[in-house]
């Protein structure tokens, strides 16, 4: 019985181990922050830290999630974000707003400073990649001015074609969208910093 398992296991060990050297090598995706010349003066310097960001169960995961239909998605194993895609989108919109507010300090993580703090929750309500055609963004945000009196809600929904296939091309769709919600988010921080200036301390 032994002589008779010893070539079996051999020959399973060998075709695990071909299996494994001929496996799809996966590729890892970052997004990206764009370079920015908006630049939008809230009037004052401001610190703004990010509290949390909230994304679809469906794509909470490494791998890419594509939209192949109006009710279909695919699941590609071969194709991984390299940081958990919560995590990017903040850093991200960190780094576009750190562009885009003149004067401003962006965090992800409370720190202690001497300035006026707006505190940032983001809800991706959608974050599609369609392959071929481009990136969905819904993203609807909540400012939260220096003395909590008030919140500055708004949304943002933004449409990123590509003029390639490929992953790569999605990532960079993916990052020019975060862009774009980064302006709006940017544009209601100083409009209302304005109007508060106008009575009393926000």
């Amino acid at each position: 019985m032994k002589r008779f398992l010893l070539p079996v296991v051999a020959m399973l060990l060998w075709t695990f181990v071909c299996a494994c050297a001929n496996a799809p090598h996966g590729s890892n995706y970052s997004l990206n922050a764009e370079r920015l010349r908006q630049d939008t003066d809230p009037g004052m310097p401001l610190a703004i830290v990010i509290d949390y960001v909230s994304i679809p169960k469906l794509v909470d995961r490494p791998q890419f999630v594509l939209r192949v239909g109006q009710s279909q998605v695919r699941v590609d194993n071969a194709a991984r974000w390299r940081a958990p895609l919560k995590k990017q989108i903040a850093t991200v919109i960190a780094a576009d707003l750190g562009q885009l507010c003149r004067d401003t300090v962006v965090s992800t993580s409370s720190q202690s400073t001497d300035r006026p703090t707006i505190r940032l929750a983001i809800n991706v309500q959608t974050f599609d990649s369609v392959p071929g055609s481009g990136a969905v963004l819904v993203v609807s945000w909540s400012i939260l001015t220096p003395n909590s009196s008030r919140a500055l809600n708004g949304k943002s929904v933004v449409v990123q074609q590509v003029d390639r296939d490929g992953y790569d091309a999605l990532v960079d769709a993916h990052s020019r969208a975060l862009a774009a919600v980064s302006e709006d988010i940017a544009t209601t921080i100083a409009s209302g910093i304005r109007k508060g200036a106008g009575g009393a301390n926000i």
